[in-house]
């Protein structure tokens, strides 16, 4: 009798997981055609986009021309010692590697520490603080926090340095990913830790060496996504490292540029800040979309 509950009850579910299945897919396929569109649409010239934005046009009559016109018309005025100079694409590249993989790696590994503590010590009153504090910050807004940041970073003498503003994201320990992390340190059994320090090791050795290869997989997928994310920021070059033009704000002046340039190479720009992360999570989509499956001690 109890089988038949079952089956009756996935059979009721079937409809439904069907429907949702047809809405993700078309949302998917809506994703590909809009990026394969803009691919397409990249490889035209501004007459051809615009008597027909849908054609596919022929191979030889692509426009590769639009990319290097990309590179080269991908430069941003910036005012150093009351002068002006031009920063360009490579420079661009070079500040915005350095900002999010430096931001990402940095905050998201003092959050896993911090969340290995208060996942490990959760009967500490002091730990389960920092917990309550961590869900506060996510749900009450905070109005005029971005003006006090930017006074904050001109106070500390951080406002225009990069590499300051990439080691001030150490201190980040709020955010989602913090639950991530605590979620994941909370799962594994607590018995990994006990038999390590039964062997000597202390609890540098416990956290590095058994804890946190154990949610590499988490911590890798954490990383890319806060990656992605800043990759897209333009508010940084925009607010307070205005000498640090990124490629995203590099984006963001192609629209608000006048005279702007054709929209082929705006789309050819689009595509060109894109593969990165496109080919980063083709990298590591495995990470990404797994699970976490956890083993036991044996013995």
């Amino acid at each position: 009798m109890a089988k038949r509950t079952k089956l009756e009850k996935a059979s009721v579910r079937t409809p439904f997981l069907i429907i949702l299945s047809i809405i993700i897919g078309i949302y998917c396929l809506s994703l590909v055609i809009a990026l394969l569109w803009s691919v397409l649409s990249s490889l035209k010239s501004d007459f051809a986009f615009s008597m027909y934005p849908f054609k596919i046009q022929p191979l030889s009559e692509w426009q590769f021309i639009n990319y290097s016109r990309a590179f080269l018309e991908a430069e941003v005025e910036i005012s150093v010692n009351g002068g002006t100079e031009y920063v360009g694409f490579v420079n661009m590249l070079l500040y915005s590697l350095i900002y999010s993989i430096g931001v990402a790696f940095l905050s998201n590994f003092t959050r896993s520490m911090c969340a290995y503590v208060v996942a490990r010590y959760r009967h500490l009153r002091w730990t389960n603080a920092i917990h309550v504090l961590v869900i506060v910050l996510l749900t009450v807004a905070f109005p005029g926090n971005l003006a006090v940041t930017i006074a904050f970073y001109k106070m500390m003498n951080m406002y225009n340095n990069i590499f300051l503003c990439v080691v001030v994201s150490a201190f980040s320990f709020s955010g989602p990913h913090f639950l991530y992390m605590y979620a994941a340190f909370s799962s594994l059994s607590k018995e990994y830790a006990e038999s390590a320090e039964i062997d000597g090791a202390n609890q540098a050795t416990v956290m590095f060496k058994i804890m946190m290869p154990m949610v590499k997989n988490i911590f890798i997928a954490v990383f890319i996504l806060d990656f992605i994310a800043l990759w897209n920021d333009y508010n940084p070059s925009l607010l307070y490292l205005p000498n640090y033009p990124m490629l995203s704000y590099a984006l963001f002046r192609f629209q608000h540029h006048t005279p702007a340039p054709d929209i082929p190479v705006r789309l050819a720009a689009s595509t060109i800040v894109i593969m990165p992360t496109l080919l980063l999570f083709i990298l590591f989509r495995n990470q990404i979309m797994s699970n976490l499956s956890i083993g036991g001690l044996k013995g």
